[in-house]
């Protein structure tokens, strides 16, 4: 019987996100933020204008979320289809702040998920690693 030592694997990082993904792709918020400021051109024009303009922004916002978290997000049909619904009903509400209200918190949710990452090195606990004046005091020693 031999004692073979196993080669130690190097560890690798992983990165942790503190903010989890948002639920909607951002290009979905996008598009329900810009589908909502339609009805700034219709709300003073015409009122039947609003109504039909109010159910075509809703399909348009249903569908083009839809098919975002379904090919972008890579969601499930029906995932895909409920997020769509639920977005397309915000656009479609004939008020331009509704849209905007759901869409910019979600687009920023979705750019904080992005921004803030924070390495952590797998299969090494904390107490091993070297203080950071240690560190900083080794990087800025001469090399002879």
């Amino acid at each position: 019987m031999t004692n073979d030592i196993e080669p130690s694997q190097p560890t690798a990082v992983e990165v942790r996100r503190p903010i989890p993904p948002a639920p909607i792709h951002p290009l979905a918020a996008l598009a329900t933020i810009v589908l909502d400021n339609v009805f700034g051109v219709f709300e003073f024009a015409d009122p039947l204008a609003l109504l039909l303009t109010s159910a075509v922004v809703g399909v348009l916002g249903t569908v083009t979320t839809m098919m975002i978290q379904r090919h972008l997000s890579k969601d499930t049909w029906g995932a895909a289809v409920a997020k769509g619904l639920v977005m397309g009903i915000f656009a479609g509400v004939p008020f331009q702040v509704t849209g905007t209200a759901i869409g910019i918190p979600l687009l920023a949710w979705a750019g904080l998920h992005e921004l803030i990452k924070l390495p952590l090195l797998k299969n090494k606990p904390r107490e091993q690693l070297p203080p950071v004046e240690d560190i900083i005091e080794v990087e800025a020693t001469p090399k002879p």
